[in-house]
């Protein structure tokens, strides 16, 4: 099948608002974008006055069909001032989706194409509106699902990291064109660049490919979601406490001892993020049989490997020897300690309870009681802000790179020290090969160099975006 998402001479629609919203935002772009709009709006389109800044906002209808029309208000981002660089028009309607699929149908007919997944970026980047550092930005603030994700997307799409790639790839074209001009200039009495200076630079652009993959945000440590376990002896209340941290039956509740074997998961939404909250066995030092064994083997593992542990000690059990042994198989990054079934026990005996727990474990218990929904909240707050300094929002002097940029900049860093090695051996010929590979590997970041365009990158790039965008 022929991919149309790398040819910009067409006009492309779709409906860029998501379905859920009743304002619904039909998307147009291309070169018949505005006569299409003189089609079917009742509005008069005027051309733009002079100093006019974009969007230009026309209220209306929309003709939908010969007997229908629906108010409409129309913003027209004339060429080259559009998202995309083309002639775009977004057309905002207040209706439902029987009024959108007619009116799609419209579109069609008059001999409009349905965009592809991401071709609007598509065309922003072939328009070189955008660099395709910024065009991944575009897709990873779409899916962003917390504020680090987010802050992260909007650092890429700043366009810095396409500026610092920018005045790299001329500082490494500078000294390639220096070293390849004393090569084919070798029998003459010039000479471009010592030895000891192209080294001098070299390293200095070596350092910077360094500093920028350590002081970056590596922004695939960003993108999945933190993990919360809820840990405890067995019938601590760890099941309850999920749910009601969930808000929803997602474990099974249960006073028997060892109801939760396997581990359960579900999103907790908090404050400023989401996270992966689970649950899992009962902790216990010996296990009975191999069931036992292996679902103690999964929780400690999970545990392990989680960013943030709620420790769910039973508050009114008249013995925690088991809860205190229990402690010690796990080794969490941050612990939260918390007495639940603050509701089995009484108002006068509530402090020196609460007193003993906290003596004992050498922490300060959060009490809370999930069938209650006392301490619920403080609890969420409390995990919320344990995830805010554990994850901090990117520094503002970061660069955030995705694994494809970390990946060019490591091979761009080993080509320039090669050629560093290769110069000192007096190998010019080869220093400039590795130069020139160094240069293509930073080059890719924002724009690829060669002679067409690299359907394959731009493929996998593009793909991941949804129609609309």
């Amino acid at each position: 099948m022929r991919d149309t998402r790398y040819e910009t001479d067409d006009t492309i629609f779709a409906v860029s608002s998501p379905s859920s919203d009743q304002r619904v935002i039909l998307r147009i772009a291309g070169p018949g974008a505005i006569d299409i709009c003189r089609q079917i709006c009742r509005a008069p389109l005027e051309a733009p006055r002079v100093g006019q800044a974009p969007p230009y906002l026309l209220s209306g209808s929309v003709a939908i069909d010969d007997d229908l029309e629906v108010d409409t208000h129309l913003y027209l981002f004339f060429a080259p001032h559009s998202y995309t660089g083309d002639d775009v028009a977004e057309i905002h309607m207040d209706t439902n989706p029987a009024v959108t699929e007619a009116l799609i149908e419209s579109l069609l007919g008059r001999g409009l194409r349905m965009a592809e997944p991401g071709e609007f970026t598509a065309r922003a980047y072939l328009n070189g509106k955008i660099d395709l550092a910024q065009a991944e930005a575009v897709n990873e603030i779409i899916v962003s699902s917390n504020k680090y994700q987010l802050a992260a997307a909007e650092k890429l799409l700043d366009g810095r990291l396409g500026e610092t790639m920018a005045e790299l790839c001329e500082n490494l074209m500078d000294c390639l064109s220096l070293i390849e001009g004393g090569l084919d200039f070798s029998g003459e009495d010039i000479e471009f660049i010592t030895q000891d200076e192209a080294v001098e630079r070299l390293v200095g652009i070596k350092g910077r490919l360094e500093q920028l993959l350590s002081g970056s945000i590596h922004f695939e440590s960003v993108i999945d979601l933190p993990a919360v376990g809820i840990a405890g002896a067995p019938n601590a209340g760890k099941s309850t406490l999920l749910n009601a941290l969930l808000g929803r039956e997602r474990s099974i509740v249960s006073d028997e001892h060892k109801t939760t074997r396997d581990v359960l998961t579900g999103v907790c939404r908090l404050p400023h993020c989401q996270c992966v909250l689970f649950d899992c066995a009962g902790l216990i030092i010996d296990a009975d049989n191999i069931l036992d064994e292996l679902a103690q083997q999964a929780a400690i593992e999970a545990l392990r490997n989680s960013d943030v542990v709620v420790y769910c000690v039973d508050l009114s059990k008249a013995d925690w020897s088991q809860d205190a042994a229990v402690r010690q198989c796990i080794e969490p990054k941050i612990i939260l300690p918390v007495a639940t079934k603050w509701d089995l026990i009484s108002e006068q005996a509530l402090p020196a309870r609460l007193a003993a727990l906290n003596e004992l474990f050498d922490a300060d218990f959060l009490p809370v009681s999930a069938h209650g929904g006392t301490g619920i909240e403080l609890l969420r707050q409390s995990i919320d802000n344990k995830l805010t300094e554990q994850f901090k929002t990117p520094r503002t002097s970061g660069v955030a790179l995705t694994a494809r940029h970390r990946q060019a900049v490591t091979e761009a860093m080993s080509h320039v020290g090669e050629s560093i090695d290769e110069l000192k051996a007096g190998n010019d010929e080869i220093a400039a090969l590795m130069l020139r590979a160094a240069y293509q590997a930073v080059s890719d970041i924002q724009q690829p160099i060669t002679a067409h365009i690299d359907e394959q990158i731009l493929e996998q790039i593009f793909s991941r975006f949804c129609i609309g965008k």
